[in-house]
């Protein structure tokens, strides 16, 4: 299919690769001089690959010239000129503490289990303040780690973070929401906007296995605490082939019954980083049929091809720009990294995803040409535009029955103008955002996928760094660093 640069999974050199199709998936082959051949499935089936290529934007977008394979990439982030994209969501690892010891965590290596990593609440606002300071500005922070509600602290970080108005996100397992009195409600108070709830499996066999002890009665509380506080979820799973691979459907319609506070359901096949680095069995455990266990565990209500890359979002946010104070970063990631789609779920609970609605492909269109003049265009023109579009393309009967014309014509509206979950409207309460967010390892490493990243780790010396890049090349040393300096710092202080 195509030649690229990978990286050798032992000494992480940088090295020469090819994508093939073979045997109806998309798979990676490099060869190290030192360590021999690797192989391994990069991304989902090919009719899947194809489709998700027709929809990606990027190859629309000339103000994106950012060569392929990068001199330098992935180690010289802090210096790279040649990245394609801007950061949507920024990532801080507030912790290495965490309460639980799962497999699968893709932050702490086996070599490395020590806690001592955890930047100061100084640290962590002036973090919080270079992000700010972007141009354009991200919209979102997720808190990660560890577990960041190890940290008493937490609340006061997130409310820096609601001053400086970024969305807030914090990744969590749930527990302490659970246990802490008074917590949820302190932090919504300070401005949490998202929990980030890790939620893999109803098997509690599963969740033995893998997250070390029984979880589905922790998992529920803790939404019902979110409920309680209205703090609006987001559920993640870590996706593994014939381990709970068989639940994706059951995990759809426990979204689709709970639309009143999960915002969203994303799953997130298994990458080996962290302490799974070193599986022998890695490749049983990749899970690459996202879309076609979709189609098939919703009886077709949510079809493969109702999936669309993230970079479908391009078009409308370059129109919305026109509208924004401070514009949104562009969704301009690769079409392997992330593939979703907004689902309603109607009063009988049936879902629609939102391309259901419409002709998709007709309105796609229409706002891709009405996006490539956008900064040409009045705001008036721009909404003449937009209305004009979603009437050619709606179809009148199943909108007017499930969702009512007017609902979903102001909702698109209000979407461009002012894109926030209250824009939404009536409709915020009846869907829920469904994706798939694949990260990689270095076994399917890609310096083509990383260089459109819109994911970024931000650190406490002042380095933006593509996530799939830090977790795989750049996060020991950046810690072991840290840590050092500020055992220095103490040294000194004595």
């Amino acid at each position: 299919m195509s030649e690229t640069k990978s990286i050798c999974p032992k000494c992480q050199k940088k090295i020469d690769a090819k994508l093939h199709k073979l045997d109806d998936q998309i798979k990676i082959t490099k060869q190290c001089e030192e360590h021999g051949e690797f192989k391994a499935i990069h991304w989902q089936s090919t009719p899947i690959f194809d489709h998700m290529q027709k929809y990606d934007q990027f190859q629309y977008l000339g103000d994106l010239n950012a060569p392929k394979n990068p001199e330098g990439c992935p180690y010289v982030c802090e210096t790279c000129k040649n990245h394609a994209s801007g950061t949507v969501i920024g990532v801080i690892d507030v912790t290495k503490r965490c309460n639980f010891k799962c497999a699968v965590c893709f932050s702490t290596f086996p070599n490395q289990e020590q806690e001592d990593y955890e930047p100061t609440k100084e640290a962590l606002i002036d973090m919080l303040e270079f992000a700010a300071k972007a141009n354009p500005k991200p919209p979102a922070i997720l808190f990660s780690g560890g577990e960041p509600l190890e940290r008493e602290d937490m609340p006061e970080i997130i409310a820096a973070a609601h001053r400086l108005k970024f969305m807030t996100i914090l990744a969590t397992n749930g527990t302490h929401l659970v246990d802490t009195p008074g917590l949820a409600k302190e932090l919504k108070e300070k401005g949490l906007n998202i929990v980030y709830l890790s939620f893999d499996s109803f098997n509690e066999a599963f969740n033995k296995k893998v997250r070390g002890l029984p979880l589905v009665d922790i998992k529920l509380k803790a939404i019902q605490v979110c409920r309680e506080h209205d703090m609006e979820v987001i559920l993640v799973n870590t996706l593994m082939k014939s381990l709970n691979d068989n639940e994706v459907g059951d995990m759809i319609r426990f979204a689709a019954k709970n639309t009143d506070i999960v915002r969203g359901l994303i799953f997130q096949p298994i990458a080996f980083t962290g302490r799974a680095t070193e599986n022998p069995f890695r490749e049983n455990f990749r899970e690459w049929n996202f879309a076609e266990d979709v189609e098939k565990q919703t009886n077709g209500e949510i079809k493969t091809t109702d999936l669309f890359p993230m970079s479908v979002m391009t078009s409308p946010i370059k129109i919305m720009r026109k509208f924004m104070q401070k514009p949104w970063p562009l969704f301009s990631c690769s079409p392997q990294c992330g593939i979703v789609n907004w689902v309603y779920v109607s009063k009988n609970g049936k879902m629609f995803p939102i391309n259901q609605f419409i002709n998709f492909d007709k309105f796609f269109n229409y706002i891709r040409k009405t996006a490539e003049n956008a900064e040409s265009k009045g705001k008036i023109s721009l909404l003449s535009s937009l209305f004009m579009g979603a009437m050619l393309s709606m179809r009148m009967l199943t909108v007017t029955k499930e969702v009512g014309t007017f609902t979903l014509l102001n909702s698109i509206l209000r979407m461009h103008i002012a894109p926030s979950y209250a824009s939404l409207g009536k409709i915020r309460r009846k869907i829920f955002l469904l994706g798939c967010m694949a990260f990689m390892d270095s076994y399917n490493f890609d310096v083509n996928r990383v260089r459109r990243c819109v994911v970024h780790y931000i650190t406490p010396d002042k380095k933006i760094i593509p996530f799939c890049a830090y977790n795989n090349v750049h996060r020991v040393q950046i810690e072991n660093e840290y840590i050092e300096r500020q055992q220095k710092n103490k040294s000194n202080s004595r």
